[in-house]
């Protein structure tokens, strides 16, 4: 009775497992036949639907969640200076990138540029080009001033590159701006003829007039709330004492309009500047 009873509970173990593994069986064949009927419902395309599918570019996104992408360039002119390493700092403590537009005296001047130069773009910013000298006169003024200033931009870029294997700028800012009468056709014209780009700023923080940084946020604020609707805003900064006083408070303020951080991408580039000419 014992060994029927033992061949009974065999036999039922036997016919459990083989009817689980056919299930088994089953719902992996059928999965695979409804993954199939998918594939074919997506891909078998009629003449009639090849003929009506266009292909257009992919529209800009104006918002997320619908709210409004505004992008904001931090921006720092002059240097690199006994400061730029805290400026660094800063940006990298926030995750920020930023723009540096160096000034060649200022690179021949600081024993450290190299290693400045080289963690600017590690760590994701871009560098652009301010002259090799900011000198008013030779670059503005005179039949020859387009031609000294594209001059001195192509000599700094040749420093640049050979302090960071090879970077090759496509941006700089004029000194004092392309307004004001500083800019000419010439300018425009050589900029153009060397492949080059040009930024001037929407919000000028005066920190290069200004010790106070409370100041120096008020300025900030003010030119934003002026230029708000404006999709990219550019700042301009220098590596001052209170710029780098004030530049944790100015992170946090453009993070709270709800705006993105962004460096200077070539390969994005938008016009910004006083001249109003949309080539440079």
């Amino acid at each position: 009775m014992k060994n029927q009873y033992r061949r009974s509970k065999k036999s039922y173990k036997l016919r459990f497992y083989v009817l689980s593994g056919l299930i088994a069986i089953l719902l992996v064949a059928g999965s695979f036949l409804i993954h199939l009927q998918l594939q074919s419902s997506h891909l078998s395309l009629s003449q009639e639907d090849i003929d009506y599918v266009s292909f257009e570019p992919m529209k800009e996104i104006k918002k997320w969640h619908n709210q409004d992408i505004k992008f904001v360039y931090l921006t720092f002119d002059d240097g690199p200076s006994h400061n730029a390493e805290k400026v660094l700092d800063i940006l990298k403590e926030n995750h920020v990138p930023a723009t540096f537009f160096v000034l060649g005296t200022s690179i021949n001047n600081n024993k450290d540029s190299q290693a400045i130069l080289n963690r600017m773009l590690d760590e994701g910013h871009y560098i652009g080009m301010h002259t090799m000298t900011h000198q008013y006169d030779y670059l503005y003024k005179g039949a020859t001033a387009p031609q000294n200033f594209v001059n001195e931009l192509k000599e700094e870029q040749q420093l640049i590159a050979s302090l960071t294997n090879g970077f090759e700028s496509q941006l700089c800012r004029a000194p004092y701006g392309t307004g004001g009468g500083t800019f000419k056709d010439g300018h425009v014209q050589a900029l153009k003829d060397n492949g080059l780009k040009c930024w001037d700023w929407d919000v000028d923080s005066l920190d290069w007039k200004y010790s106070n940084p409370d100041q120096v946020m008020d300025n900030v604020k003010y030119y934003t709330e002026m230029n708000a609707k404006k999709e990219n805003l550019v700042v301009l900064f220098h590596e001052k004492n209170s710029t780098i006083e004030v530049l944790p408070r100015v992170i946090e303020y453009y993070r709270d309009l709800g705006y993105e951080f962004l460096a200077y991408n070539p390969n994005h580039h938008f016009s910004k500047n006083f001249f109003h000419n949309d080539d440079i």
